[in-house]
């Protein structure tokens, strides 16, 4: 926004260059709660509140005028009331009593700029905190500051000019140069890390082989002896299914769009419990994040708030010295970019050496390059990469994949920048047998094994789990939610199996591929009437995607025929040219008109898009729902559901989703239930069916 859109008084105002870097420096995400210290006439107020679509701001100004200046503002950007609070005081003090920022602003501190930290710091000690000031003492304070906390501050110095116009001619006028400070309650550098060794394996962008080497590195520490433990950045499926099927064990997602920093954090040490090496596979490019423009859920993100080292993949081919250049890039676009290492993928040994000298140069040590290996090159397909399953002679190729990153990968280097220290003489031969060939030895089946979800606790209600080659996607974190509030996790095959299991109290049926296998699926016809069955009796039903889809009247296949399905949607299922309704979505609570008449079994529900300015009639209720999930699919529907609202982050684009009522939550959203577990296990507690 340029200043003279702003209205101005006698208060200091941030000028928009410095506002730009200051914001972008915020990091901001949709959801969060912002201080704006000493905020003038409002400028980083209006914008902060602007870009975080859902967040909460408010405004601290110790003068009356600014205060008013701020709710002006405020009001000609037609910001609600509610979501811009405007405090006049004078900090610290005027900080207490309100929501604990994970985003603040300080634009004047009126002297107490010490106080003022340790305030924040204590209302939320991974707070992110970006600083002006325009003298030197300040920053000194700031950096003495850091050096007590154990904190390094990223200093960025902005000088600009103004034009000022005299007659026919412009003169340039200097300013005092700005200094943007950045400190990051998260990132205390200066501190041992603690807790399991670990790496995460990022790249420039997909396609650059993080899961061949991610797989391969895998299958070799396995057979070094080493206890790994697996996870994947964002909400993808796949690459957690070729871990669990190198390492003998689930892998698991980290995703902090699904869910916080805290939550991340949480889950990764609960996984890593017992382990000697966490490995993380990154996702897309290393910075790309929600959206596109922001940091949210990227391989980034993830590193900083596992605090964990990273090594670039690149794709070296058909590249030399441009590839410094790349990597370089890559270390400072962020000061804390967390790189420690590069291996380079399809890259000759005999680059390997000219290179070297030219990378660790930069800060980055070079662990090695993989030339281009046949064997190891996996097959793609609608969704990404190919099941492990499908892959003919993948342990064969994992196994002389792991021999090869052996003879061209520093592997004692790789291990010691993750924490590890082993001895150059040790070897491959004589540990104990892999996850591999645990593997091998149970069939290479990829179904979940029912211990790998074993927890203790009461299990007094069952839940049909469709797990075969056409449903296969779920997330380990959902089903171990399930067992630990007490369901009993039953697996069938609607694809193999004649009937359901007895005694369910729900089924889920998540997504995969029922496309490529809508022929066998229509003609177990003994299993689609034993869902109907089931279904006419009152059993709870969650599908998702592939399960949706089975759900369906009718479903296109690859070839365009049509195949009978379950038919408890009246509803067709078809092929289309391109991804549908693509990427992050939060369902939102709306408001809901009831239907009078009917049983609450069969109650229908109307939901209207709610906004800000809308009243609720006495006939109207909410319902509580507010999950986040993932659209990935190239079928369509003849009626995708208009029960729920999904919204993608940092967009205003949204649409209506979901069959939603008392026995069925049906639609092609990958929900993750742990970032509103209450909405999904009160739907599936709701009623027990007859037995």
């Amino acid at each position: 926004m340029r200043d003279e859109w702003f209205v101005r008084g006698k208060i200091p105002m941030t000028k928009e260059e410095v506002r730009a870097v200051s914001i972008a420096k915020l990091e901001l995400k949709e959801d969060s709660v912002i201080y704006d210290i000493g905020a003038g006439t409002g400028s980083v107020t209006v914008e902060a509140i602007c870009m975080a679509g859902r967040g909460q701001i408010y405004a601290f100004e110790q003068k009356a005028e600014g205060c008013e200046l701020i709710r002006e503002n405020l009001e000609r950007a037609k910001i609600p009331a509610q979501r811009a609070v405007v405090v006049e005081g004078r900090a610290p003090e005027c900080l207490a009593g309100y929501p604990a920022p994970d985003r603040v602003f300080i634009g004047g501190s009126g002297g107490n700029l010490p106080e003022i930290l340790d305030l924040l710091f204590e209302k939320n000690p991974s707070v992110r905190i970006v600083i002006n000031m325009i003298a030197l003492e300040s920053l000194n304070q700031v950096t003495e500051y850091c050096a007590r906390r154990g904190l390094i501050p990223d200093v960025t110095c902005i000088q600009a000019s103004r034009a000022k116009q005299l007659g026919a001619y412009h003169l340039m006028q200097g300013m005092n140069p700005v200094y943007v400070i950045t400190l990051d309650g998260r990132e205390q550098r200066a501190k041992k890390r603690e807790g399991i060794p670990r790496l995460l394996l990022a790249a420039p962008s997909s396609g650059s082989g993080k899961t061949v080497i991610t797989s391969g590195l895998l299958a070799l520490f396995s057979r070094m002896g080493i206890s790994c433990v697996s996870f994947k950045c964002g909400p993808d499926y796949i690459d957690p299914m070729f871990h669990r099927y190198v390492l003998g064990i689930p892998g698991s997602n980290l995703d902090s769009f699904f869910l916080d920093e805290d939550g991340v954090r949480q889950l990764f040490e609960e996984r890593s419990d017992g382990h000697e090496l966490a490995l993380i596979e990154g996702v897309m490019g290393y910075y790309d994040g929600v959206a596109g423009t922001s940091f949210q859920a990227s391989s980034y993100e993830i590193a900083k708030i596992t605090d964990t080292p990273v090594i670039l993949v690149v794709d070296g081919k058909k590249s030399s010295r441009s590839i410094a250049a790349l990597i370089k890039g890559f270390l400072e676009y962020q000061r804390d970019s967390r790189i420690v290492g590069v291996i380079l993928n399809r890259t000759s040994p005999m680059m390997r050496e000219r290179l070297r000298p030219l990378i660790e140069d930069l800060g980055a040590k070079l662990i090695g390059t993989v030339p281009e290996c046949p064997e190891a090159r996996l097959e793609s397909r609608h969704l990404g990469l190919t099941l492990p399953d499908e892959q003919e002679k993948l342990r064969s190729h994992m196994e002389a994949l792991a021999d090869r990153l052996w003879q061209c990968l520093d592997i004692p280097k790789l291990l010691s920048l993750a924490g590890i220290r082993i001895e150059e003489e040790t070897t491959m031969e004589n540990h104990p047998v892999s996850g591999m060939e645990r593997a091998a030895e149970s069939g290479g089946k990829t179904d979940f094994s029912e211990k790998l979800f074993e927890r203790p606790g009461r299990t007094s209600r069952r839940i049909g789990v469709a797990q075969d080659e056409a449903f296969c996607f779920y997330y380990q974190e959902n089903m171990e939610l399930l067992r630990q509030s007490g369901w009993e996790i039953v697996r069938f095959s609607p694809l193999h199996d004649a009937a359901l299991p007895e005694n369910l109290d729900a089924l889920l049926l998540g997504g995969g591929y029922p496309e490529l296998y809508a022929r066998e699926l229509s003609e177990n016809r003994s299993m689609l009437e034993s869902i109907r069955s089931a279904s006419a009796g009152g059993i709870r039903i969650l599908a998702e995607c592939g399960g949706f889809l089975y759900l369906h009247r009718t479903l296109e296949d690859p070839d365009g025929r049509k195949w009978q399905m379950a038919g408890l949607l009246d509803a067709d299922a078809f092929r289309t040219e391109k991804l549908s309704r693509f990427g992050y979505i939060t369902l939102t609570e709306h408001v809901v008109d009831k239907i009078e008449g009917g049983s609450s079994d069969n109650k229908k529900l109307k939901i209207e898009n709610r906004t800000d300015n809308q009243t609720e009639n006495k006939n109207r209720t909410r319902k509580k729902v507010e999950i986040r999930g993932h659209e990935f699919h190239y079928w369509d529907s003849t009626d995708p559901g208009d029960d729920l609202l999904a919204q993608k982050p940092l967009s205003s684009r949204n649409w209506t989703c979901m069959h939603v009522s008392d026995r069925m939550i049906a639609g092609f959203p990958h929900m993750y239930y742990r970032s509103d577990p209450e909405w999904i296990l009160n739907f599936l507690d709701g009623g027990e069916s007859k037995r």
